[in-house]
């Protein structure tokens, strides 16, 4: 708020409050653009919070992800009639790129297999660990040993630690264990067929029993070093589970419809009052090209929109929010070089420009022809038997369509 509008309200309403020696004009300017309050401002970052939660929360039906679900769930179940029977356990392996959705999707159907009833109280039918960025036999087995709750994981020589993690397994009762990142197993070329070998003796067993439990392997495509150093490992994968960045050429529906689903979850969970057009043809296809195809960076620039519209007390999304937030998150990490909606914004005048200009010599053509036309009349003495191209028409050599 400045003075000079402060000046005309107070016009506007017929009266001059400046006459009013109680009325200070600039001590309300400088009210007006005071701080929020210390409790405005705790309300705010807590609502920021809630929002940032929910947006990462939201869960949807998504291809690729129910694909690693079933996949996961058929070496579940298969894992203890393999052991009884002392045969080798499935393996499941998914490699694709950062932001494709793995993690999310494997923590989704962990969550779905402890809300299962099915499982005997006290074991741990799936775990998972998270490898450890140094990449060695005992780090490995270390993870193991946390991931199932074991006190003082990193106690013991390596050797003896992984006979602790394989006894872990069959006591919490294992059927399916996940080791996340896995391309951090391949970082040492000369330990990777080592730890690759370990990870074998817990899929295959002893010899007197089948193995320990199925095991899942998700992590980025370079991970493709860590079992190309264990060939033995490698030959025992089943088909692996695809997790492939988006096209809009192929993938332009199943998108449109889950930006849609993402767009209602804000609406259902309050964080905008109505839907924001995520799923609409443009700006579906905008944040199909910003997010790279994936649905982990499309999920962190819908996020960074919601902290903007949340700090301005908007109630939806806009294509500007979401051209800022572009610019905020994908161009300020480097995940891409441009902005798409700035460059859609800027083809759109060409296009115009182009048509008016196409409109305007189209005419002055039509103009040229029928003064052409008009002299021509003149100079046929009104015969309507006699045509200016012959025999009533364009020639068929020379059809529009096949110049």
């Amino acid at each position: 708020m400045t003075l000079n509008n402060l000046n005309q309200t107070a016009q506007d309403a017929d009266e001059d409050f400046r006459e009013d020696p109680d009325h200070d004009v600039n001590q309300i300017v400088e009210a007006a653009a005071q701080p929020a309050t210390a409790s405005d401002r705790l309300r705010r970052l807590k609502l920021l919070a809630e929002r940032r939660l929910l947006v990462r929360g939201i869960m949807l039906p998504y291809a690729p992800q129910q694909e690693l679900h079933d996949a996961c769930d058929e070496a579940l179940y298969a894992a203890e009639a393999l052991r009884e029977a002392n045969l080798p356990q499935p393996m499941v392996q998914l490699l694709a790129d950062s932001f494709s959705g793995k993690t999310a999707g494997i923590k989704a159907y962990i969550a779905d297999v402890f809300a299962r009833a099915e499982h005997t109280e006290g074991t741990t039918p799936v775990a998972y660990a998270k490898i450890d960025t140094d990449g060695t036999v005992g780090s490995l087995a270390a993870d193991i040993l946390r991931a199932l709750g074991e006190r003082r994981p990193t106690s013991l020589s390596p050797d003896k630690r992984w006979e602790r993690a394989r006894q872990a397994i069959r006591d919490h009762g294992v059927r399916l264990f996940i080791f996340d990142e896995c391309q951090r197993a391949g970082r040492r070329p000369t330990i990777s067929p080592v730890i690759g070998g370990k990870i074998l003796d817990i899929m295959d067993g002893d010899g007197t029993v089948g193995g320990d439990c199925a095991c899942v392997f998700l992590g980025k495509t370079s991970a493709s070093n860590f079992f190309d150093a264990c060939p033995d490992l490698k030959n025992r994968q089943d088909t692996p589970v695809l997790m492939p960045r988006l096209r809009w050429t192929t993938d332009k529906d199943d998108f449109m419809k889950f930006a849609d689903a993402f767009d209602q979850a804000l609406v259902d969970g309050g964080v905008t009052k109505f839907k924001s057009g995520l799923g609409d043809e443009e700006i579906a296809q905008l944040l199909l090209e910003a997010s790279n195809g994936l649905i982990g960076q499309f999920s962190r620039i819908i996020e960074t929109a919601v902290i903007m519209i949340t700090r301005d007390g908007n109630d939806a999304i806009t294509r500007t929010d979401l051209r800022d937030a572009v610019q905020d998150w994908s161009i300020g990490n480097g995940r891409i070089g441009y902005n798409p909606f700035d460059k859609a914004q800027e083809e759109k005048p060409a296009k115009k420009k182009t048509s008016k200009k196409a409109k305007a010599e189209a005419q002055a053509e039509s103009d040229q022809e029928e003064d052409a036309d008009e002299g021509m009349s003149s100079d046929l003495d009104d015969d309507d038997s006699v045509h200016p191209f012959g025999d009533g028409g364009f020639d068929e050599g020379d059809d529009e369509d096949g110049q």
